[in-house]
């Protein structure tokens, strides 16, 4: 190219390439060029594109500190700087390896000769995505203090094995061990523990008896080991033994406050993301086909209790797990059952008739197509993950729950109600309205959509209870549950739906097709049904300014237009819910059972089915810093610990590699309020098998691709090179954190050590972002009719 070419306009053009109308903006930016300048431009920028398979090895003059890096089957030599220059290069050239990035790569080495000592080069480019693992679950409520305490005792295990151990702490309600080794054994299962130390130093015959525990969980830290057990059983001449000998040897032993501390960050981690994941934790009773007994709401998820709602705003969700669909998906002894659920919903003079099938029913009648065909145009289209555990009554932690006297009863009620239940599962929306033309169907197919009628639900639904979780309410004003008729007139234009949610100072709502105004502009509501209501008031013609609409543009949020004291709106909605407190579904409910979303919240904790991500503000500014995880493996366990180093840490480089850290997760924060729900974003990722055995990924927004083929081939490719992830990314913006619900363990904390209680409070204010990844691996490659490898 001639030299006296303009240069710049390269360097503006190549990171444009990936935009579609890249022809379109390229003649914008070229337009005060001749035909020759232009002409050289687009050789030029095709050259730069030209595919390239040269070898880059920079270990002549930077050896030490170059690592190995494979890309599309070339092994390439280069220091972690100049890998993350190669990737946000070939992310520039539409994913590909091109001349472009060669030569980029080549100007970076030159200027980088002789700078081995200034190059900043980390163990691993893998090492500034490390983040804590915290282990969810893993604490257990006690009363009681705990004092370190360090005695040989015995525990004998159901089989039979003896393991030799020794205390490291103890309270009345249980003890943490020692052990040479991890034995093999299920969390709940019993031992007999010998206390042979205390017997040798104390001449009571109670202590030459075992007494019962349970074993609850382990640790593991630098090749040592401890379980964690809870007595179990009564023994009450023990019990005074024990409490006698922790109050005379308070002041020889220190009272240790480690557990609560790690007890508090768990609990506040947990208390940060429950209230909003955006699936519903649901609990079903006990046999071969449970029904569902209780669903846990919480501020994000209540989107699906209002979609299963009937016109006559009855709850609907049970009919969703039918007898034969759930004798269908009962887990293995000790496992997990997962399936996909697609729905749509049919009106018909005032009536809705709801439609789901799962995604083996989907394979097993043949109609795949044209479920998806009937049902993906539809405003109702739905696509949810459902995940199914056994649980047991233990988990729910119902003795650290205070009691008294006059709670006896109570107690009694809420664990003969807790008996009841069986298993736990999460139902989560995983669908993004981008989605919704990559169902495929052939339209030139003739189709009945009378076949469809073995998916429909009955009309009516079994009925279920509805607990909210407790937390910090940080709304402005509570929200209703109702559903009715509304027509919207905008630029005379109308369009009809139902309302979601009603408050005084607005409403949200969902039509049954596309609306096409814009955020900010000023429509016409009109309530026909509650018309019938208020003869006084004229509900025809109400101004509602639009104040946020979904992605499919049929899910709509509007607030009032005007003074609140002269809307109209503002003074018939205060007074319909103001005269019907007991009808209508605030956020907060009453309760049957004191106490009972806390032990659901409890139990969950040991099912949490999706990986909770915080995002801390530091003093470098924010970044993740920490991620929940499940007693049990989850699906995406070997994706995040594939580049973790050290054992009781996760790695995110997987997911957020190059830009991905910036687009899914920093960037929404900074546009996003505490009240919104959270940003969504999908991310695929290959793993890819590479000869020398280190961890090879690439990862890509599902949104970049500019067709269905080119997601279809990259998918494939992963397959044949190693494994295929799509994850669905969402983030929200925290409020201040629920200290009230750790505050006996702050204060006891305060008491003994209170530079600890202040680092825990200091690190909880730092996280301002939750995240949530889940995994839609299997709902990705149904849709794209892709299916993976066996073996």
């Amino acid at each position: 190219m001639d030299s006296e070419q303009p240069l710049h306009l390269i360097e503006q053009l190549v990171p444009l390439l990936r935009e579609k109308d890249f022809d379109e903006i390229f003649n914008r930016l070229t337009q005060n060029e001749n035909t020759n300048s232009r002409f050289l431009l687009k050789m030029e920028i095709k050259r730069k594109c030209t595919p390239c398979r040269r070898v880059i090895d920079m270990r002549n003059e930077l050896g030490e500190v170059c690592l190995v890096h494979e890309s599309e089957g070339v092994t390439h030599f280069m220091p972690a700087e100049a890998i993350e220059l190669f990737q946000s290069q070939c992310y520039l050239y539409r994913d590909s390896y091109t001349l472009g990035v060669y030569e980029a790569l080549q100007a970076w080495y030159k200027l980088n000769q002789g700078r081995v000592e200034s190059l900043s080069l980390p163990a691993s480019p893998f090492r500034p995505f490390d983040v804590s693992a915290i282990p969810f679950a893993s604490h257990y409520g006690r009363q009681e203090e705990r004092m370190h305490f360090s005695s040989p005792m015995v525990i004998k295990l159901g089989n039979g094995e003896k393991l030799f151990a020794k205390s490291s702490d103890l309270s009345l309600g249980g003890i943490r061990v020692s052990v040479p080794y991890l034995p093999d054994y299920q969390t709940g299962d019993q031992v007999d523990v010998l206390f042979t130390g205390l017997e040798r130093e104390h001449a009571n015959p109670i202590l030459r008896q075992p007494i019962d525990y349970q074993i609850l969980g382990e640790e593991q830290k630098e090749g040592k080991f401890w379980l964690r057990l809870v007595k179990s059983g009564e023994h009450p001449a023990f019990d005074h033994f024990l409490r006698e000998f922790i109050e005379h040897n308070r002041s020889r032993y220190r009272v240790s406050v480690d557990y609560l501390l790690s007890a508090a960050i768990i609990k506040g981690y947990e208390q940060f993301y429950l209230p909003r994941m955006t699936g519903m934790p649901l609990f079903f009773g006990k046999g071969s086909a449970p029904p569902l007994e209780i669903a846990l709401r919480t501020e994000n998820n209540q989107h699906l209790l209002e979609y299963w709602r009937d016109a006559k705003n009855r709850d609907m969700l049970a009919s969703l797990f039918s007898e034969a669909r759930m004798s269908s998906l009962m887990p293995a002894r000790g496992g997990m059952s997962e399936t996909l659920i697609y729905s749509f919903t049919h009106s018909v003079r005032s009536h809705l008739y709801f439609f789901s099938a799962t995604r083996e029913e989907l394979l097993q009648s043949g109609l795949t197509a044209l479920f998806f065909q009937v049902g993906a145009r539809r405003p109702s289209w739905r696509v949810y993950k459902f995940s199914l555990e056994s649980c047991a009554l233990h988990e729910a932690d119902l003795d650290s729950h205070p009691g008294g006297e006059s709670h006896q009863l109570q107690d009694m009620l809420l664990r003969e109600r807790l008996q009841q239940i069986g298993y736990v599962g999460l139902l989560q929306e995983i669908g993004l309205d981008s989605q919704r033309d990559e169902f495929r169907y052939d339209a030139s197919q003739p189709h009945n959509a009378n076949e469809l009628q073995r998916f429909g639900h009955d009309i009516s639904a079994p009925l279920f209870e509805i607990e909210t979780l407790h937390y910090v309410q940080l709304r402005k004003e509570a929200r209703y549950v109702h559903k009715t008729a509304i027509v919207i007139r905008h630029k005379e234009r109308a369009w009809l739906g139902w309302t979601r949610d009603i408050s005084a100072h607005g409403m949200q709502i969902e039509l049954e097709e596309p609306f096409e105004g814009e955020k900010g502009e000023i429509i016409q509501v009109a309530l026909p049904r509650l018309q019938e209501l208020s003869k006084s008031m004229d509900l025809q013609r109400l101004p509602y300014r639009l104040v946020s609409l979904n992605l499919s543009r049929t899910v709509l949020h509007l607030c009032i237009e005007g003074e609140p004291a002269r809307h109209t709106g503002h003074q018939f909605f205060s007074l319909l819910i103001e005269s019907n407190q007991n009808k209508l579904k605030a956020t907060r409910e009453h309760r049957r059972y004191r106490g009972m979303a806390r032990a659901l919240r409890n139990i969950f904790t040991h099912h949490i089915f999706d990986t909770p991500v915080y995002v801390n503000k530091l003093k470098a500014g924010s970044k993740p810093a920490a991620l929940g995880i499940a007693p049990r493996p989850r699906s995406l366990s070997p994706l995040l610990k594939a580049c973790a180093e050290q054992e009781d840490q996760a790695n995110l480089y997987p997911l957020f590699q190059g830009g991905l850290l910036r687009t899914l997760l920093l960037d929404p924060l900074r546009t996003i309020e505490r009240e919104d729900k959270p940003k969504q974003a999908e991310v695929y990722i290959a793993n890819l098998h590479s000869r020398s055995g280190s961890p090879l990924f690439r990862s890509r927004l599902a949104s970049s691709f500019a067709t269905l083929e080119d997601k279809q081939r990259f998918v494939e490719l992963a397959l044949q090179q190693g494994e295929f992830y799509s994850v669905l990314v969402g983030i929200s913006r925290t409020g201040r954190p629920d200290t009230s619900f750790i505050a006996n363990e702050l204060d006891y904390i305060a008491k003994f050590a209170i530079h600890k209680a202040k680092k825990l409070e200091e690190e909880l204010w730092s996280v301002v972002g939750v995240g949530e990844l889940t995994d839609t691996t299997q709902a990705t490659l149904f849709r794209l009719g892709i299916t993976p490898p066996v073996g």
